[in-house]
């Protein structure tokens, strides 16, 4: 999402918190989408919402050159403060598995069977989208990084504080749609099913540096 009040930039990695930063610094004009994503729609359109103004300057807007338009999106997008967070794979297919939206398919799939489905499918959450890693969403095409700051769910409060002060908001990031569960997600797989999400998420792994357990 784009936030053109604290001029920033935040990436909606499912199941990482997003409901509870969006709650703090808006809607976005289309959820979920990757820096890759966003960097072009900042350089193609318009892209502040509300009012009658800026329907009419989002018409006029495309008048213009599409290099000029291009130019002044890549100076917006390189000088908004752009961040997300991550998340354990482990925990985070837990996360997907439990989230309020699956009822229906829990009652159908058990968590080894989610886990199998998980192992082969292109697209990791409820939204359609390209992304295997969750690294995906804070590079380009060529794997360069894009992100100012990438923070973890797991110290979601403390990366938060970081943020918020960059940006001049508070501190105290409200937890808006809670999922409590009784058991830690370590409980739910076999070593097999650990294996599994291992291999399918390694580069998240590796790159973020995560562990079983943690």
């Amino acid at each position: 999402m784009i936030s053109h009040r604290y001029k920033c930039i935040f990436v909606e990695v499912p199941k990482t918190g997003s409901t509870s930063v969006r709650h703090l610094l808006g809607k976005p004009i289309k959820p979920h989408l990757n820096l890759c994503e966003i960097k072009r729609l900042m350089e193609s359109y318009w892209v502040v919402r509300g009012g009658r103004k800026n329907r009419i300057l989002e018409w006029v807007y495309l008048t213009l050159p599409a290099e000029r338009r291009k130019e002044r999106g890549r100076r917006q997008f390189e000088s908004y403060f752009k961040f997300g967070f991550v998340r354990n794979p482990w925990g985070r297919v837990v996360s997907l598995y439990e989230r309020n939206e699956a009822v229906q398919m829990r009652q159908e799939m058990t968590f080894e069977e989610f886990v199998r489905w998980i192992e082969y499918s292109s697209a990791t959450c409820i939204h359609s989208s390209p992304h295997r890693y969750q690294l995906d969403w804070f590079v380009d095409a060529n794997g360069k990084m894009l992100a100012d700051f990438i923070g973890r769910f797991e110290r979601l409060q403390e990366d938060w504080a970081v943020i918020a002060k960059k940006l001049g908001v508070s501190e105290v990031l409200p937890h808006a749609r809670a999922n409590p569960r009784a058991r830690h997600y370590t409980e739910y797989y076999t070593p097999e099913t650990q294996s599994i999400i291992e291999e399918k998420f390694k580069v998240d792994i590796e790159t973020f540096n995560y562990r079983f357990g943690e």
